[in-house]
């Protein structure tokens, strides 16, 4: 019975591919083959074929594919070659209940169905080589007997197919074995589309032959194939419960931005209408948290970032990153972690981290060696590139563990993240934009030190922001009196809803435009909206930057990397007028934005220096280390020996440098291993 099923499966194929014009597939396999193993079938061709044949092979798909495959092998003659094996793999697979399932939903009725998985690839391990079929050697008739591998231990043949023998082992011969590639992937469910209780679930996906390797962790994939199980064992006990994996036969790369909102005709005609207010980047700046008081300014340039600037590759090949990074320095309790947390449920494709993280990959990614990979070592995706192409919000960004604080140099520039260790050479990307948070190292921010010497992580890194925001908490009794009053009516308006009253003061709580509705207009905007600049507005960042390059104490006010910001962050605000010219108004708000955060956090007398940043000393300061350096080497030189403490001050202070300036230098300088005590009150260079 089973044989006459097999016969009509196979005669089904042989029609199908008569009837459908897969010659040119076909013959391509049979002269490229083994570059070429795989044919790609349209379900929607096999579902005009046979409706019934298309809904059996998702039911029943290990056999009918296998038959399939078997029939490929046959008519390209494939199976004539030493270890020849072909694939049918399908395209086309409708995303529709019964097929597409959610990783948190596959359950154990659909063990041996074919079904899709949509999620992020979370970990990898390197492509290996599988017994697919094991050749064994008989030692008394010397012929092979071959035995299919279906499991996840090797199957051994118990006897010899040719003359029966059965009184020990057969030899397993390598080389007359059929070997297959295969690599083991996990797949975790995309964050946003789960609700912000839970926790991702994730699931094993089995990848092999031509497909294995073309899959990378950070990567948004829906996968199709047919879900197997495997037996739990604790030593060479069975348990009772069953490890689930998906064996792939086909993937997709999700590879256009946030393609998992829906945006319908009467969302576009919407978004269509908010852009045309004139007044739409503030009305989008007061529907962030607006249950949080005042932070306008900051409020606006988060807008901008959900937006953007346009990524840039040039002809000799580099690229231009187009997201817009923001940190956040200041006080506890300024409604930091709020505003990452309502930034982090606006933003489409967004994850939240903190600056601490909890697994081996913390923010970028890492090689690590665990039991997903048997022992062998494993890639694993970190935050910044499991938000590929969206948004990371990091709280405690100061706490970052120091393994991270290189690659996060990479990953926001290049915006890439490089692995080279343990034989894993791989680049992965983190095109993400970053909303950052983090405490001073003392608690509370100093105004009378610079930003540099309050973050406890390197100043080029500082440098990598496009914007910093100081959150200082100062008395001021008028600004005091409204956040007190915001706080009350906050709580009163919780009281209202708990009594469920419709509560006057709600007006002020109510966000302008609804989330739901940000999140699609931001989604349209950036597939959609691709601004130029007019000349106008380069006229405008032309003249600022050269105008804040002058400088009469040499100083550098800001460098080339600062004209960069602007330029994104008046893209980003065309992109949320839906403009696709970068008008007067837009490179004058970003200039204006610029110039406020490097006032407030990169500036020294009231100049701004943008040292102060970059190196964490300010042009001035570095001239005054050097002469401090200089003197103690021209006094040693003079006196042929180590000099004094208070022979250096008096010679300082000749040179205006009293000796509470003079004593806070040589102690920044012995910090910077310029200079050392080699005895008590006593002063000598490193040379």
């Amino acid at each position: 019975m089973m044989n006459i099923l097999y016969d009509d499966i196979k005669r089904k194929w042989n029609n199908f591919f008569d009837e459908y014009d897969y010659n040119e597939e076909i013959n391509k396999l049979r002269s490229e083959y083994p570059d070429e193993r795989s044919i790609y079938v349209s379900f929607k061709d096999i579902s005009s074929y046979d409706d019934e044949f298309a809904s059996d092979l998702l039911k029943n798909p290990s056999v009918y594919l296998s038959l399939g495959d078997g029939y490929i092998r046959e008519i390209t003659g494939i199976s004539m070659l030493r270890n020849g094996h072909a694939n049918i793999r399908l395209t086309d697979i409708p995303d529709i209940p019964g097929i597409k399932y959610g990783i948190r939903n596959v359950r154990a009725m659909h063990r041996n169905s074919y079904i899709s998985i949509t999620g992020i690839i979370r970990k990898s391990t390197e492509v290996l080589p599988r017994y697919n079929t094991a050749a064994f050697k008989c030692p008394a008739c010397g012929e092979y007997t071959y035995v299919s591998q279906e499991t996840d231990r090797l199957a051994y043949a118990q006897s010899c197919s040719m003359c029966g023998y059965d009184k020990g082992k057969l030899a397993l011969v390598v080389d007359e074995s059929e070997l297959i590639d295969t690599q083991k992937l996990e797949i975790q469910e995309d964050p946003n589309n789960i609700d912000g209780t839970s926790q991702p679930q994730r699931l094993t996906v089995i990848i092999e032959d031509d497909i294995a390797g073309k899959v990378y962790p950070g990567d948004r994939v829906t996968i199709y194939g047919i879900l197997k199980t495997k037996n739990r064992r604790i030593g060479t006990a069975l348990l009772p419960e069953l490890d689930t994996y998906l064996y792939a036969n086909n993937f997709r790369k999700e590879l256009h931005d946030f393609e998992d909102i829906t945006i319908s005709t009467e969302d576009e005609k919407k978004i269509i209408a908010l852009s045309k207010d004139p007044n739409i980047i503030e009305k989008l700046s007061e529907s962030i948290a607006p249950s949080i008081y005042g932070l306008d300014i900051i409020k606006k340039t988060l807008v901008l970032q959900l937006f953007g600037g346009v990524r840039k590759t040039m002809a000799d090949g580099i690229k231009i990153r187009g997201d817009i990074h923001i940190l956040m320095v200041g006080d506890p309790g300024t409604a930091k972690s709020q505003l990452l947390k309502s930034m982090s449920l606006i933003s489409p494709r967004s994850v939240f981290a903190l600056g601490k993280g909890s697994s081996a990959a913390g923010l970028t990614a890492a090689a690590v060696r665990d039991d997903f990979g048997e022992g062998r070592w494993t890639l694993e995706a970190g935050a910044l590139v499991l938000a590929d192409k969206g948004f990371v919000a990091i709280d405690e960004l100061d706490k970052m563990d120091q393994r991270d604080t290189s690659a996060m140099h990479e990953a926001m520039e290049q915006q890439t993240v490089t692995i080279a260790k343990a034989g894993i050479m791989a680049t992965l990307n983190s095109r993400c934009s970053i909303l950052a948070a983090a405490n001073p190292k003392f608690g509370r921010y100093d105004p009378m030190k610079t930003i540099a010497e309050q973050i406890d992580f390197p100043p080029p890194l500082l440098s990598r922001f496009d914007i910093i925001f100081k959150l200082v908490d100062t008395p001021d009794k008028e600004r005091d009196r409204l956040l007190a009053s915001h706080i009350l009516k906050e709580n009163m308006l919780g009281e209202e809803y708990h009594d469920s009253n419709i509560p006057e003061i709600e007006i002020e709580f109510v966000p302008a435009i609804d989330r739901d509705l940000i999140r699609k207009y931001v989604s349209y905007a950036k597939n959609n909206v691709f601004p130029k600049l007019s000349q106008e507005a380069v006229n405008i960042l032309l003249n600022k930057y050269l105008e804040s390059r002058v400088s009469s104490d040499g100083s550098v006010p800001i460098t080339a990397r600062q004209l960069e910001s602007p330029i994104r962050l008046a893209e980003a605000s065309a992109r949320a007028r839906l403009s696709n010219i970068i008008a007067k108004e837009d490179a004058l708000l970003a200039t204006s934005i610029i110039d406020y955060y490097l006032k407030d956090v990169s500036s020294m007398n009231g100049k701004v220096d943008i040292d102060i940043l970059n190196t964490g000393i300010s042009s001035s300061e570095r001239h005054e280390l050097e002469v401090v350096y200089e003197t103690i080497k021209e006094i040693k030189a003079n006196i042929g020996r180590f000099p004094d403490l208070h022979h250096v001050l008096e010679v300082l202070q000749n040179k205006g440098i009293n000796n509470e300036k003079a004593m806070s230098d040589l102690e920044r300088l012995k910090v910077m291993g310029q200079i050392y005590e080699p005895t008590a009150k006593k002063i000598d260079v490193i040379k």
